[in-house]
């Protein structure tokens, strides 16, 4: 048989091009490539349709994606179209399979994945081009689907299939869950187009034994917790790595570490193999420890995703969470003391929520702010089908322009998706509100646009405010009313946008300037610093030379042309950032070291995640990036540092540059471009080359 797989379009989601880029080729979809696997055993046919790089493909066009994505499914010849689903792009999920339809009447429209798995009766009911859905993990259940569309028509024995019998939905059973996880076969990666280099997404394991009333992980694995054995992730890392070069694995599973014994065995695997392989992971802050951190990060571990959700204790007891807000401080600490990057998720919109519960969550946001590698994340609260939340409130939801982030709106939802959202609540409840009796709703959407941007943009600014008992979520107040006199007409799409421009930072900053939180010499310090990058964002743009970029930086020629990396600014300032920002960190009142420092700030991201990093440079590194402006090659740069170099003895001058050259090439600070092909042979003999 032959069947084509569409995976869950998410980058249709994303608002900005930094977004895009951010999240472009990220972890390919397991759960369609494990169906995929299991088909193929089969003998069937599989193609699979990655929906994002088909958007990719289709941003220059001048029309609506759920028709092009369409016409590039029903290209491929198939009797099955299998659609994964994922609430926050489920609408537009639905307008590509009854596309897909109406040029395949013949064919099988089947849905599958967490959200069609909740909603399989109001969507079967609400919509006809969809023939069936297959509920919950179906690695078992396909393959006995397929064998009854291949003739025996006896759907009722298929366990987790919804379906019609004439115009009557019905539910097969569930499923019973798969056991052994060891046995799934290995995820179909060869039907990918794309495979991100270096790192390769595996499953660790299945279901979350707790219960939390706004998460609808435990509904879908009905809260069975199994791990994959240790030998069987390794054998795949290999698998991987030598068929497609991965050395970074991010493990997908909520809660790794509920049970230590087998975080344990995972690891003295790793270590033992000796293969070097890095991972990340997630896990919960009280079932972990420093001593498992430190074997976890001796293993390999890169990242830790820990979802703390609420900083207030009365609210970790009302959502069933459960966590030691103090041990979840000390879990972030100590990942930072021993260099595993976290990701601290935070939820605020609970209908019981109150403000003083909102600043308690915001207080656990600036700590993790306070740790460099650590990223706060604050959402809010999406209202998920079947979930006892849901369930609890689905009488009372509010659909509002700017709704959940948990939603991933785009900064204009379509008004297809907006019909669908508007007539079905119940199929999307992820895109309304639920209420908040004691907040202000439009103040908590806004208070999660204005977190994202100030963590982004100016964190060791925040974090000194509240090191001077400067409240967060007060100054946030008082700058939103500031911001409804200046810009009264920004609401929804349009505010979410200004939070993410420019002008968002120069208001602010000019807001936090005359702030009485704010006078302070090493706030104001910060705040000469965030002016000076705003400032050299505007005017300092290289000019890439043209020719071609030198595949390295080992043998370097006197016309190669330096280029400082436009991700790069070379910044001045009068006082030791550094010393601030660790000083900062270890919550000591840091002391203004007068002087002339230059720094180089990343302002692009990468797999690193050094984005807005300021590296402390020395006066030649500083002189040398200023002269690699694009019009200079490295025998005028030469010529130009010499006369600067005054300290050193001319005859070591021109060394002095070129390894300053390689450092800032190492680095990343520069490129380097080559405007004509060298013989390289006849510059060897000649001695025109540079080596390094």
């Amino acid at each position: 048989m032959n069947i084509c797989l569409a995976t869950a379009p998410i980058l249709a989601e994303y608002r900005t091009d930094e977004e895009l880029e951010s999240a472009t080729l990220r972890d390919p979809q397991l759960g369609v490539l494990s169906l995929a696997a299991v088909a193929e055993l089969r003998g069937d046919s599989v193609r699979i349709i990655d929906l994002d790089h088909a958007y990719l493909r289709n941003l220059s066009q001048d029309r609506d994606f759920a028709e092009a994505a369409a016409e590039e499914i029903a290209a491929v010849d198939a009797q099955v179209y299998g659609f994964s689903s994922i609430c926050s792009s489920y609408p537009l999920t639905l307008r590509i399979a009854k596309i897909v339809k109406a040029i395949r009447p013949g064919s099988t429209i089947l849905l599958g994945g967490p959200q069609a798995s909740v909603v399989d009766v109001p969507t079967l009911t609400s919509f006809p081009f969809v023939d069936m859905i297959l509920r919950g993990e179906a690695e078992e259940t396909l393959p006995a689907l397929l064998k009854q569309l291949e003739g025996e028509d006896r759907l009722e024995q298929v366990p987790g299939l919804s379906y019609r019998a004439g115009v009557e939905v019905r539910r097969a059973p569930n499923a019973p869950l798969i056991k052994n996880l060891d046995e799934l076969p290995f995820p179909a990666y060869h039907l990918l187009e794309f495979l991100p280099e270096t790192i390769a997404a595996l499953e660790l394991g299945r279901g979350c034994p707790f219960a939390c009333t706004f998460c609808s992980t435990n509904d879908f694995f009905r809260r069975n917790f199994r791990l994959r054995s240790p030998q069987s992730v390794l054998q795949d890392m290999r698998r991987l790595a030598g068929q497609y070069g991965s050395r970074y694995f991010p493990l997908v599973h909520d809660m790794f570490t509920v049970d230590r014994k087998r975080v344990v065995e995972f690891c003295n695997t790793m270590l033992a193999s000796g293969d070097s392989f890095t991972w990340s992971c997630s896990a919960r802050t009280d079932c972990i420890d420093e001593p498992l951190l430190e074997l976890m990060f001796r293993a390999g571990c890169r990242g830790v995703f820990f979802g703390v959700e609420v900083g207030s204790g009365k609210m970790q007891k009302v959502i069933d969470k459960h966590l030691d807000l103090h041990e979840a401080e000390n879990m972030v600490e100590a990942a930072e003391r021993i260099g595993i990057p976290t990701t601290v998720s935070l939820i605020t919109g609970f209908p019981e929520e109150t403000w003083d519960d909102v600043q308690q969550t915001m207080r656990m946001f600036v700590h993790s702010l306070r740790h460099p590698s650590s990223s706060p994340q604050l959402n809010v609260l999406a209202p998920l089908a079947e979930t006892p939340l849901y369930s609890k409130y689905k009488d009372q939801l509010v659909l509002d322009e700017l709704c959940s982030d948990m939603s991933h709106q785009g900064l204009e939802q379509h008004q297809a998706d907006l019909q669908l959202i508007r007539s079905h609540p119940e199929i999307f409840p992820n895109f309304y509100l639920l209420p908040t009796p004691h907040l202000d709703r439009e103040a908590i959407l806004e208070l999660r646009e204005f977190s994202l941007a100030i963590s982004a943009r100016i964190r060791w600014i925040v974090v000194a405010l509240d090191q001077n008992n400067g409240d967060v979520c007060e100054i946030f107040l008082q700058w939103r009313e500031r911001r409804l006199r200046m810009y009264p007409e920004l609401r929804g799409a349009t505010l979410r946008h200004y939070y993410r421009t420019y002008q968002f930072g120069d208001d602010y900053r000019t807001f936090l300037r005359s702030h009485p939180a704010a006078q302070d010499q090493v706030v104001q310090a910060l705040l000469d610093y965030h002016q000076a990058l705003a400032e050299r964002f505007t005017v300092d743009e290289q000019v890439q030379p043209s020719g071609l970029k030198a595949p390295d930086a080992t043998a370097l020629y006197w016309t190669d042309v330096p280029v400082q990396n436009n991700g790069i600014l070379v910044v001045e300032l009068s006082f030791d950032l550094q010393q601030v920002i660790d000083r900062l960190k270890k919550r000591c009142k840091p002391v203004l070291v007068r002087g002339r420092h230059f720094y180089a700030v990343r302002n692009t991201d990468d797999m690193g995640n050094k984005k807005g990093r300021a590296d402390r440079i020395s006066d030649w590194m500083a002189w040398l990036l200023q002269a690699c402006n694009g019009s200079r090659d490295i025998e005028e740069i030469i010529h130009f540092l010499s006369a600067k170099l005054r300290e050193i003895d001319e005859p070591q001058r021109e060394y002095a540059v070129l390894r300053l050259l390689q450092a800032a090439h190492n680095e990343g600070f520069i490129e380097i471009y080559r405007n004509q092909p060298h013989d390289i042979e006849a510059d060897l003999q000649s001695a025109e080359h540079l080596a390094l």
